[in-house]
């Protein structure tokens, strides 16, 4: 009830974004559906392993009155969806607490960058000039 102002502005403050971006024709798929979609496009196998490891993270993870609202969101919704293929198989959906959330993309950015391995992933400007988005999938299979 607290919340209640507050939500109902980030909503609306949220609700433009949502729109500028299917303007933008970047998604038009919600969040649900989007995990759906990712596990359907595995093997049947790796499907439960998928849908218990499910992370929420980033400025977007930490919308809502409470600091579990989107996670139980996403999970209730792709547990609905799920359970009408697959009775029975459980969606576990985990983030870091509220005040990591915002900042999980820059700390998996830097643990990516201090990988030995990952100066073998660097795109050169010259590199994407001569190859295009191809090469994406050239350096990083």
């Amino acid at each position: 009830k607290k919340f209640g102002h507050t939500w109902k502005y980030l909503k609306k403050a949220c609700g433009n974004a949502l729109q500028q971006q299917r303007d933008d024709y970047l998604s038009s798929s919600t969040i649900p559906s989007l995990v759906c979609d990712a596990a359907f496009r595995c093997d049947r196998e790796q499907q439960p392993a998928l849908l218990g490891n499910v992370i929420v993270a980033g400025g977007g993870a930490c919308l809502g009155p409470t600091d579990q609202a989107l996670p139980d969101f996403i999970r209730e919704n792709v547990e609905s969806v799920i359970h009408q293929h697959t009775p029975g198989w459980r969606v576990k959906v985990l983030s870091p607490n509220f005040q990591e959330r915002s900042v999980c993309s820059w700390l998996g950015g830097s643990i990516l960058g201090s990988l030995g391995t990952f100066h073998d992933m660097w795109i050169t400007k010259d590199e994407y000039d001569e190859w295009g988005s191809a090469i994406v999938n050239r350096k990083c299979p």
